[in-house]
């Protein structure tokens, strides 16, 4: 088979032709004219690099505005301080948290076995969210107490500035809660959880700053007065308001009772022992007519010992009473005068009273009428 190959056409620009001189001329300032409409490489790289930078400075720009964000809020914010908080808490430490609360004019529990010993503490949490608004946040945490889980809001506000740009935040009050506890005037410390804390001297009541957890407030251990079984109080950091004052009411115990009739006793004894028909300063006084001269040979005996009774309060005072005794006086007495002595029996009434001073350990009394 034969294959025929048709025969090439003519073209202005077919290289097979020869181009006369006045048309080389002009192809070539053609390709030059074209080639000169072409954008230099130096330029196309300025403008690139250009917008390159903008979108730069716009990333770094953006990156810059979410960090300070991101660090004002959650870094150094108000969630962080709620944070630390309830990390002190669970693991607690007493003294850090109240590091973290504001300064207050309560009493503040130093000993950490006040809070070490406390009930119904935090023992975990999981921090939900915040909300910051008008230089003030509320942090809510999910926290574990005593085996249950509840929500808790932790209320914060603005406290100036740190680390130049960045605010400052402090709880609020509420974190924590005062109780007021009344004491009589004078009392000296009470016991919290069983552990002792002073009071200001002559105040007969006191605002005393405790953590969340379940407290035991009673008076203090002392020689001659009780206090009653004390008072529980619960702080909750979800609680309105605070927690009901407590009453420390003291009352004499049985040591006081059996101090005084000791005393009381001591006394009577001693009265008891003067050969006297009449001894000064003493309750038992014979119904003789004459004077001491005409009077010997006194003996005294007590046939029933009186009954003591101690009335009153701490606070409006105390004083013992003893009534119902009987003592019996056996002398000799001159009825004439002229030395002819007669045996006598009297059989007298024994009462007489003192005011219980408390001073510590050591009891005032002066039982003389």
């Amino acid at each position: 088979m034969t294959v025929s190959t048709p025969p090439l056409t003519g073209h202005p620009e077919a290289p097979l032709r020869n181009p006369s001189p006045e048309q080389a001329g002009r192809q070539s300032g053609q390709r030059r004219g074209r080639r000169g409409r072409r954008r230099s490489p130096g330029r196309t790289r300025r403008n690139t690099a250009l917008v390159l930078a903008v979108a730069g400075a716009a990333v770094l720009l953006a990156a810059g505005v979410f960090g300070y964000r991101f660090v004002s809020q959650n870094v150094l914010g108000p969630q962080a301080v709620a944070e630390d908080y309830l990390a002190a808490l669970a693991s607690g430490d007493q003294a850090a948290a109240h590091a973290l609360l504001p300064e207050t004019g309560a009493l503040v529990p130093q000993d950490p076995a006040v809070y070490e010993s406390a009930g119904a503490r935090i023992t975990g949490f999981e921090i939900l969210g915040q909300e910051i608004s008008a230089g003030s946040a509320v942090v809510q945490a999910l926290v574990d107490r005593s085996g249950e889980r509840s929500t808790v809001e932790l209320h914060l506000v603005e406290a100036g500035s740190q680390a130049l740009v960045f605010s400052a935040w402090k709880l609020e009050p509420s974190a924590a809660r005062t109780v007021r506890v009344e004491v009589p005037a004078g009392t000296g410390q009470i016991r919290i959880n069983g552990t002792a804390l002073a009071l200001p001297p002559g105040e007969d009541s006191a605002e005393v700053l405790l953590l969340p957890g379940s407290y035991l407030v009673e008076g203090p251990l002392e020689r001659f007065f009780s206090y009653g079984a004390g008072k529980t109080v619960l702080v909750d950091p979800g609680m309105a308001g605070g927690p009901n004052p407590v009453r420390l009411r003291a009352a004499a115990n049985a040591e006081l009772a059996a101090e005084v009739q000791a005393q009381a006793e001591a006394y009577l004894a001693q009265c008891l022992a003067r050969p006297e028909a009449a001894p000064s300063a003493c309750p038992n006084a014979a119904y003789s007519g004459y004077g001491p001269e005409r009077v010997r040979d006194v003996q005294w005996v007590l046939e029933r010992a009186p009954e003591y009774r101690i009335t009153g309060t701490p606070e409006s005072g105390l004083t013992v009473y003893a009534a119902g005794g009987k003592a019996r006086a056996q002398y000799q007495e001159d009825t004439s005068g002229a030395g002819r002595w007669e045996s006598r029996s009297d059989l007298v009434n024994i009462s007489f009273s003192s005011g219980v001073e408390v001073a510590g350990e050591t009891l005032g009394l002066d039982f003389r009428p």
